[in-house]
Order: structure tokens, then C-alpha cells, then sequence
């Protein structure tokens, strides 16, 4: 009896071990066997199988440790590792290859694929030795090339001056060595720290006379030679006097108090200040003269669109970074890559609004009530191209001129296009029948001002159209929110001038502003102010034209007084803050 129970417990143990270890009793591979897993395992892998590759890559190397392809096996499971994501892993089993076949040929490619893990782990100067490795040994041109373009941006963005210094010193006989020291160079010089770049773009000179940026280098030890004086200057455009002469003592207001208020550490910074009385001729003559004559380092300015664009050449010719707070005109920041905007175009307002009310909202019909003419088309003619792009629909669309004191025949003619009726000339009776048919339609986007604004609602209540009213400064007017509010309507909106209660930065403006000039402030004097002490931040760690020009377009999510900023590859600045009105609550949801 009790040899029977052991063997039914024997029994038992295999049984459970062939259920739970499957993977054992599969690694051995037959020879006749070798050919075909081989071809299944990079057949698995090519299609992205990781791990049904791994298993059969391990079989393959446990049955098979004298086979000529042995080290390959190895090398194929570190790479299946690294394409399951498992980094630590796969760290290891490199390493553990380098160290087991030192002369394998798939060493550089080793040493490559630990740069990439390096870097996604966060050991960015790691990861740049590893790709110096991998390029040194590398066999091939492709794998060469590949190499160097995953360092370069590591060089330029990634490593700090500190761990630049250390990796040019540690790899001065290495092929990789020019762009080493010319990017420590640059890097330094950007930084403000002269002697160090003098350091390294002289060694670039002195060993590498003939290297790809010789020229560069040449200019950059005139720069690092003559280091820039204790006071920096930055240079402002303004229509001080003319017809536009409010608006630019508003914008040198705020860049005065912006200087008053904060304190570099390192150098003192003056304001060289120039009168474009309105004339874009004369803004881009006076942008020159800031830039030959004054050395400013930056350029704040000037007011409209028109001027900023001539303007804007000026500077992108002469590498001189331009940061204009008000001109909002769309593409204006792509004219060069010196040139920046704080104020998002109307067409990226449209396109943002369209973007959440589609995204984050869900709503998918619109009607629009729109000017027929004015800036504020672009805004509308982006909406509706927005939304059209994301699936949703534009079910009607109504233009009223300037000058509009009545708005019922559009919000009538709105009404008639949901109803799939038309009442041209309705009597009396007809017309409060029809009055009092309700309407639905996902959202209600409109363009007015204040006064505007006002009839709008009253006739939208009157006419019992409901939806989610979308739109801009008008809707963000005080007296129009309270308004609706009376009305229980849903607003969501963009507002350049409607106060961001999670802002911290606004309410002591305010204060400041007032303190100072014993007045409130208005968005012209806002940008001023932010354009300014955004540059005096950059202007800590950065006082070359290029330094700061590089600082500017990493800029995300710098918080101003007139709400962030976010610079996108072209210069412009893309946050458009985004307000909801919903069951009495204001909120900014964007």
C-alpha cells in the first residue's frame, strides 16, 4: 500500500512539474532541429515576437554551446531582452557578452544598444562613452554615422559643461574628439564661462586644424577672447510717441518694472530704448541701430505685426534674439529662428478651442455667429477648419457686419437651419409659436464684444436655442459671465484678460504695477512685463545672442503674469488658456 501511495505521489510531482515548467522540458533542441528554430527565432523577432524569440534563442544557445553561431545566440537574447523593455536585463547581458567574447564582431553594436539604455535610464554621460565606443570599434560607415548622430544630441542638449569637460578629457586621442571639444566649446561660451571655452575651442584649433567646424571655431574664440562687459544691454522698440503712443509707454511700463523688481546676481542689465513712433520703416532702421551701435543681446519689441515682421529679418539676420510680447500675427515667429512671440496667433486660439471642446468636451455640432470682418475670422476660420479636421460638424454659419445692433434675424435664421424650416416673414403668432420651439445643438460658437454679447444671449433665451456657448474675450467679460449665469448657460473660452486664479505670478504684478504707477495695468503693460523677466531669468546663465536664443526655445511652461508660456519649435508661444462656465462654476480647465 505505501509503495503504491509513492509512486501516486511521484506521479503527481512530474505531473505538476511538466504543468509548471514547460519552458525545461522544451529548451533541447535536436540537431536536425538547429536550421529551422533558428529561422523561427529571427522570424519572431523581425516580426516583433520579443519573447517568443528569447525562449527559442535560449534553447538554441543551452542546446548548442559549441556551435560557431554560439555567441550570436547570446547577442540575440541580450537585443530581445532590450526590445521587451526589460533595460536592466538587458544591460546585464550585454555586458556580460563584452566581457565573454571580447572580439566578437557585434562588440560595437553592444556598445551602442548600452547608450541607448543608458540614456532611457537617465546616465546621459553613460550613454555618450558607450556611443563613443561603439563608433571607435564599429567596422561599418552606416554603424559609424549611427553612432555619432545618437552622441551629437547629448553634446549639444544633454550632457553638462561639467560631464563635456570630462568626456573631452578622457577621449582626446579618439576619432570622436572634434565634436567633443567644439560642443564643450559652444556649451561654455553660451554659459557665459569664457575661460573654459577659450580652453576647449583652442585645443580644437591647435589638434584639429582641418575639422568639419574650424570656421565655427574661429569665431567662437573672437567671441570667447572678449568676453561681454558687466552690464548687458537689451534693446526696446516702442511707439512712444504717435498714434499708438498709449499702447507703447503700456509696454515700456511693464518691461521698467519688470527691470526695477528683479535682480540678476551676475551682471547689470540696461535698457537701450528707442522711439519707433508707429512707422515699421522706422523700427526695423532703429532695430539695426540697437543691434551695430548699442550691442544689445536681445531686442524686446515692437507693438504691432506689421512693424515686428521687417523687424523680425533684421534680427534673424544678425542672430540677435527678438521676443515681440504683443504682434500675434500667425507665422510671424517662423521667419527665423531668432525671433519669438508671446502672444499665440488667432488661428492657434480657433484651433485649441476646436481641440477641446472636440477632445475633452465631446461635442460634435456647431453653429457659428461670426463677423464679417476683422482679425477675429482667423480665429473663426480656424474653428471651423479644426473641427471639420477632427470629424465634428459645422452645421451653420452666420456673418454680421460691423456696427450690428440687432441680432435676432442671424440667431432666426440659426434657429431655421436646426429646425429644417424657414420662417421668412412670420406674424405675430407665428413668430412666439416659433419663438417657443426649443432647439438643441452641441455647441454655439461666437465671436461679439461686451454690448454684443449681451443681445446675443438675450435673443439665444428668447429663441430657446440651447448649446454650450463658445468663444473669446467677449464671453470673458464679467458682466457677460454673470449674465449668463442669470441665463444658466455653459460657456467655455479663451481670454487673454480674464484673471487665472491659480496664477500666481498675476496678483503681485498687480500690486507692483499699481504701486508704481498708480493705475491698473492692461495686457499690453502684462507682456511687457513677462517678455522682460523671462529674458532677465535667462540672462543669469546665458549672455550670448545664441545662448539665450536656444534658453527662449526651451521655455515650457515658464509661469508670467499674463499666464504661461510655452515657446513650440517655431517660436511662438502655443498656451492659450482655455475658461468653463458650467451650473454657476468658473473654472480654467486649460
Amino acid at each position: 500500500m505505501a509503495k503504491g501511495k509513492v509512486f501516486l505521489l511521484t506521479s503527481w510531482i512530474w505531473l505538476a512539474l511538466l504543468w509548471f515548467c514547460p519552458a525545461n522540458w522544451s529548451q533541447i533542441i535536436s540537431p536536425d532541429q538547429l536550421e529551422e528554430k533558428l529561422k523561427e527565432a529571427e522570424k519572431s523577432y523581425s516580426t516583433k515576437d520579443y519573447l517568443k524569440a528569447e525562449v527559442i534563442f535560449q534553447s538554441l544557445s543551452e542546446s548548442f554551446p559549441t556551435d560557431p553561431r554560439f555567441s550570436y545566440f547570446q547577442f540575440m537574447i541580450a537585443k530581445c531582452k532590450y526590445g521587451l523593455k526589460d533595460y536592466s536585463s538587458a544591460k546585464k547581458e550585454f555586458r556580460d557578452f563584452i566581457h565573454q567574447f571580447p572580439r566578437s564582431r557585434f562588440l560595437p553594436a553592444c556598445y551602442f544598444m548600452l547608450g541607448n539604455i543608458a540614456f532611457l535610464q537617465g546616465e546621459r554621460f553613460e550613454s555618450a562613452q558607450n556611443f563613443i565606443y561603439a563608433h571607435q570599434l564599429a567596422g561599418t560607415e552606416k554603424l559609424k554615422l549611427l553612432a555619432r548622430r545618437s552622441l551629437e544630441p547629448l553634446l549639444r542638449n544633454w550632457l553638462s559643461e561639467k560631464e563635456l569637460k570630462k568626456l573631452s578629457e578622457t577621449n582626446k586621442d579618439k576619432e570622436l574628439a572634434p565634436p567633443i571639444f567644439f560642443w564643450s566649446g559652444k556649451r561654455n561660451l553660451e554659459r557665459g564661462n569664457y575661460r573654459e571655452a577659450f580652453e576647449a575651442l583652442s585645443y580644437y584649433r591647435d589638434n584639429f586644424p582641418h575639422g568639419e567646424d574650424i570656421q565655427k571655431v574661429y569665431l567662437l574664440l573672437q567671441e570667447a577672447s572678449s568676453p561681454p562687459p558687466k552690464t548687458i544691454k537689451v534693446g526696446v522698440l516702442a511707439p512712444l510717441t504717435g498714434d499708438f503712443s498709449v499702447y507703447g509707454t503700456s509696454l515700456l511700463n511693464g518691461i521698467e518694472l519688470a527691470l526695477g523688481t528683479y535682480s540678476p546676481t551676475k551682471r547689470k542689465v540696461e535698457l537701450k530704448i528707442k522711439d519707433t513712433q508707429g512707422d515699421f520703416v522706422k523700427a526695423v532702421q532703429l532695430c539695426q541701430e540697437l543691434i551695430e551701435k548699442d550691442n544689445a543681446v536681445s531686442v524686446i519689441g515692437p507693438l504691432r505685426s506689421e512693424s515686428a515682421a521687417g523687424v523680425a529679418v533684421v534680427a534673424e539676420y544678425s542672430k540677435i534674439p527678438l521676443i515681440t510680447p504683443t504682434a500675434s500675427k500667425r507665422d510671424l515667429a517662423s521667419l527665423g529662428d531668432f525671433v519669438f512671440q508671446l502672444s499665440p496667433s488667432p488661428q492657434n486660439k480657433g484651433k485649441s478651442l476646436a481641440e477641446f471642446v472636440l477632445q475633452d468636451q465631446n461635442l460634435e455640432d456647431f453653429v457659428m455667429l461670426i463677423p464679417e470682418e476683422g482679425s477675429n475670422r482667423l480665429e473663426a476660420l480656424s474653428f471651423e477648419e479644426t473641427v471639420e479636421k477632427l470629424g465634428g460638424k459645422i452645421l451653420a454659419v452666420e456673418y454680421y457686419p460691423p456696427g450690428t445692433q440687432d441680432f435676432s434675424p442671424y440667431l432666426r435664421e440659426i434657429k431655421n437651419i436646426l429646425l429644417g424650416s424657414s420662417f421668412p416673414s412670420p406674424l405675430e403668432e407665428e413668430g412666439s409659436f416659433f419663438d417657443q420651439i426649443p432647439v438643441w445643438v452641441d455647441g454655439f460658437f461666437v465671436l461679439a464684444d461686451q454690448k454684443e454679447m449681451y443681445d446675443i444671449l438675450s435673443h439665444m433665451a428668447n429663441f430657446n436655442i440651447y448649446a454650450t456657448i463658445i468663444g473669446s474675450q467677449g464671453c470673458g467679460n464679467q458682466q457677460v459671465l454673470e449674465f449668463a449665469q442669470i441665463l444658466d448657460r455653459k460657456m467655455i473660452f479663451t481670454s487673454d484678460v480674464f484673471p487665472h486664479n491659480d496664477n500666481p505670478q498675476r496678483p503681485r504684478f498687480l500690486q507692483l504695477y499699481f504701486n508704481q504707477y498708480k493705475k491698473e495695468p492692461d495686457r499690453v503693460s502684462m507682456l511687457g512685463y513677462d517678455a522682460m523677466i523671462l529674458l532677465l531669468s535667462i540672462l543669469e546663465n546665458f549672455t550670448s545672442p545664441e545662448g539665450i536664443r536656444n534658453a527662449l526655445l526651451k521655455t515650457h511652461g515658464f509661469e508670467g503674469a499674463s499666464g504661461e508660456i510655452h515657446f513650440d519649435p517655431q517660436g511662438e508661444n502655443v498656451f492659450v488658456p482655455i475658461f468653463k462656465l458650467d451650473n454657476g462654476v468658473m473654472k480654467r480647465v486649460r
